[in-house]
């Protein structure tokens, strides 16, 4: 009997409760963050936010570790590489809402740094595993959603303060936005592996197993047949 299949749906959980506690962090804290111009980590500075975007954080990584145990099961040698980023993923997001960022202008603590960097781990990270994942498995949609996430990746350092061109395209009146859409391309990214490589394990659950005497094993002819000699099952002996 074939063992079930772990379901995809932990995986696909996981973006979306991130997305559920993210919009309710902008709903909580609209007087107070603008959403074109401020960060997502902005909430977690806010009261009435911080646990909402601790949530979604620790449910988005979870959902990265979920793709990555499905993808042992369906791709364990040609996923390696997605699957190390998915876990280089997910342990960047744990250390984002461990250590939270510091309020603006800028970055003067240590927990601050490991923010930064973290973020930037997950936030380039995810776009190379959906497109390694993508063009491995022929899964073309998840590739088109890893590239369009990279465009938005590009659009949001060119945008965020502190970059050469900022000023010039006015990077700071939309620099928000343009995060926010990047996180919810990646979202999207993890939601769509983690159905792909369910599908995937699911349809090689239900595989009918082969069997060993539905192994077809032509006979060899023995010393001195002839080739054109047909082999007949031997047949029993009797006295009748």
């Amino acid at each position: 009997m074939n063992e079930r299949p772990p379901s995809a749906w932990p995986g696909v959980a996981g973006p979306l409760v991130a997305l559920a506690a993210m919009g309710y962090a902008h709903l909580v804290a609209a007087d107070t963050v603008n959403p074109m111009g401020g960060l997502i980590s902005d909430y977690a500075l806010r009261d009435g936010s911080a646990w909402a975007m601790v949530v979604g954080t620790i449910a988005l990584a979870m959902g990265c570790l979920w793709v990555a145990y499905l993808l042992v099961r369906v791709e364990p040698v040609r996923g390696a590489a997605a699957r190390a980023l998915f876990v280089a993923s997910a342990l960047g997001l744990l250390l984002t809402a461990a250590f939270p960022t510091d309020a603006a202008p800028g970055v003067v603590s240590v927990a601050g740094e490991i923010h930064r960097w973290s973020a930037a781990v997950v936030l380039t990270a995810l776009p190379c595993a959906g497109w390694m994942l993508g063009r491995r498995s022929g899964n073309g949609p998840l590739a088109a959603v890893s590239v369009f996430s990279t465009g938005l990746l590009v659009w949001f350092l060119a945008a965020h303060p502190g970059s050469l061109v900022s000023e010039l395209i006015e990077g700071a009146d939309h620099y928000g936005l343009a995060q926010r859409l990047l996180v919810l391309s990646q979202m999207t990214l993890i939601l769509m592996a983690a159905l792909w490589a369910g599908h995937r394990d699911d349809a090689s659950a239900h595989r009918p197993a082969v069997r060993a005497r539905d192994l077809a094993i032509p006979a060899q002819p023995g010393p001195g047949d002839s080739p054109d000699d047909t082999r007949h099952p031997r047949q029993p002996i009797g006295l009748g």
